[in-house]
């Protein structure tokens, strides 16, 4: 698995961690959406993390396709969820190797409806398409429903991805180790869409759809997190309905509603510290109002911008940058 990442390779029958591996050493230097879409564009089938592969090998980009096919059917066909089979068919039927053009790839989402079938009469074993699927479904606008992909993207965000996506090509090495050296090292921070800020842009047709719950939440004030367990035992600790930044009231303003208030995560969870944190704490979380909830990640954006950096070098970091905002709440605050 870890060879499949391309965090490990061989040397001398010794396990070496490659150079992204070494740069997920360093907290807040890699983001989780800026590796995997280089995972994204690098992977290939035959993989030189597997038996068989060889340089000379004909090579396609499953999960480039996959992303592709995703965002373009989201963005065209305003459908934003794909299932597995109706992915694996698509990835079978139209023989694609991931690099083809955008009006390509067009045509062929405009055919979904016949792809399903081909998945589901290949009788083939699944098990290595499903866990890619729970691999893309870590960008930070997807996530995996039941087995299904949902992309949470206006159309001209998606394109925009599209047009940013393509295979990590070159020499290939001569034998599968200095095959996954050669591929980890043409890794760059900040070429692979590092800290974006989606919020906002969650199409309406992924917000009726529903969440299942997950490990991993979208960056929207829509929808922060999804793990009701947490939301609700942190309101039954807290449960003040005033947002932290702006003071908002929200029981006396939406009477109506029982809880408007979002969960914001000091340290994003788009953040790739975040690798190293396996779960959330109450005092990792504070309640704010959607428009205040928007307006934070805004911020955080902002600031990473001047101070030239992809991510929050730390946790403590995250928070003091919290706190900056809070203070400057109602004054002109510069970042």
């Amino acid at each position: 698995m870890l060879k499949l990442c391309l965090l490990v390779s061989e040397v001398g029958e010794v396990a070496r961690p490659t150079r992204i591996a070494q740069l997920f050493a360093t907290p807040g230097t890699v983001t989780c959406d800026e590796y995997l879409h280089f995972l994204v564009c690098a992977f290939t089938d035959p993989s030189p993390a597997l038996e068989g592969w060889q340089p000379g090998n004909q090579v396609r980009y499953p999960l480039l396709f996959t992303l592709k096919y995703l965002l373009l059917k989201s963005a065209v066909l305003h459908q934003p969820i794909s299932s597995l089979m109706e992915i694996f068919g698509a990835y079978k039927a139209t023989g694609f190797v991931g690099d083809e053009s955008e009006a390509e790839f067009i045509k062929a989402v405009g055919r979904h409806g016949r792809y399903e079938s081909v998945g589901e009469d290949a009788g083939e074993d699944l098990r290595q398409a499903r866990e890619s699927l729970k691999v893309i479904s870590q960008v930070s606008y997807l996530h995996l429903e039941r087995l299904s992909l949902v992309v949470s993207l206006d159309p001209s965000a998606a394109i925009s991805i599209v047009r940013e996506l393509f295979p990590v090509s070159g020499t290939r090495a001569a034998n599968r180790e200095a095959e996954l050296r050669r591929l980890a090292n043409q890794f760059r921070v900040g070429k692979h869409g590092g800290f974006v800020d989606h919020s906002g842009t969650t199409t309406s047709e992924v917000i009726q759809s529903g969440f299942l719950e997950g490990d991993k939440v979208k960056k929207t004030h829509l929808v922060i997190e999804r793990n009701g367990g947490l939301r609700k035992a942190f309101f039954d600790s807290n449960p003040s309905a005033l947002c932290d930044v702006c003071a908002l009231d929200t029981k006396a303003t939406y009477p109506w509603a029982k809880r408007v208030l979002d969960l914001h995560h000091l340290l994003p969870l788009s953040s790739g510290i975040q690798v190293k944190k396996f779960s959330t704490t109450l005092d990792d979380l504070v309640p704010v109002c959607p428009s205040c909830h928007r307006a934070i990640h805004r911020f955080y954006d902002q600031w990473l911008h001047k101070e030239g950096l992809a991510d929050f070098p730390n946790e403590v970091q995250a928070r003091a940058v919290y706190s900056d905002l809070k203070a400057g709440f109602g004054g002109a605050i510069h970042v």
